[in-house]
Order: structure tokens, then C-alpha cells, then sequence
């Protein structure tokens, strides 16, 4: 495993409404050295950016209260440059239920297929937070986080 020690001084707010998944995944985040806030909708998280400044956030689609996409949307109104990667299953299902075309939603630094291993995970939250190309991993079928 690389380490990227400026890396893991990050904060990330982790917005996912099955709350097994949300804490299976914070803990994996934390193993690995990320500070991890957990919200269990967009209304929930969007306080959260109210109060803390976080560097990247990672968010399901499909959620209560408020979706993925309607939080995107308000993210990007306030942090224009934060780093959102978006998370989810059943693409066909949630794009239909969301009319959209794919899970890379406009405002969105990029996608991850749920469910996903541990190793796709972590390369992609390094990347978006700026690790560089030189240390990232060579794997090319990972999503991009635009860098």
C-alpha cells in the first residue's frame, strides 16, 4: 500500500444512507489514515459543510431527504474546486429513478461503482486529493478524478 502522509491528514465527509455500508466504509477510510465524517443524507451532510471544512467528499445517489444529485448541486454553489467523487449500484435503476444519463452527475470530480474493493477505493480518494501521478496507481480501468 502507498502512503501518502499529506494525504492523510485529510478530512472527507462520507454521505450514505445504509448505515452498515457508511461505517464498513468510514472504517476502511480511517484504517488507511483519513479523518471520515459521517452523514446520512445531503440535508445532514450540508450541515456538516457548515461547520467543517473537509477535502473531499464521497456520496451515494440515491437517498433520502435529499439526493445525490440535488446535493451536488448545492455543494458546488459554495466550493466550486471541492473534490466530490459519487458512489453507487445499480446504475440503470438509480439513472432511471433519477433521470439521468450516468452516474457521473454534472458538478461531480468523479464515480465509483458499488460495490467496490477496498484497493479502487482508496487509489481513487488519493487521486482526488492531488497524489501525485508518479505515486497514483497504474491501474487505468479506475475511474478518473479529473487530474
Amino acid at each position: 500500500m502507498a502512503v501518502f502522509p499529506s494525504l492523510h491528514m485529510s478530512t472527507i465527509l462520507l454521505v450514505e444512507d445504509e448505515v452498515l455500508l457508511r461505517e464498513g466504509v468510514q472504517e476502511i477510510l480511517e484504517v488507511h489514515g483519513f479523518k471520515v465524517i459521517g452523514a446520512a443524507d445531503g440535508v445532514e451532510a450540508l450541515e456538516w459543510l457548515d461547520q467543517t471544512p473537509v477535502s473531499l467528499i464521497i456520496t451515494d445517489l440515491v437517498m433520502p431527504n435529499m439526493n445525490g444529485v440535488a446535493f451536488v448541486e448545492k455543494v458546488r454553489e459554495k466550493h466550486p474546486h471541492l473534490p466530490i467523487v459519487v458512489a453507487s449500484g445499480s446504475p440503470g435503476v438509480v439513472m432511471t429513478r433519477l433521470g439521468i444519463e450516468s452516474i457521473h452527475i454534472p458538478g461531480a470530480t468523479a464515480s465509483i461503482m458499488k460495490p467496490f474493493k477496498t484497493s479502487e477505493l482508496i487509489a481513487l480518494v488519493e487521486q482526488c486529493l492531488g497524489a501525485s501521478p508518479s505515486s497514483a496507481p497504474e491501474d487505468t480501468s479506475l475511474p478518473s478524478c479529473g487530474q
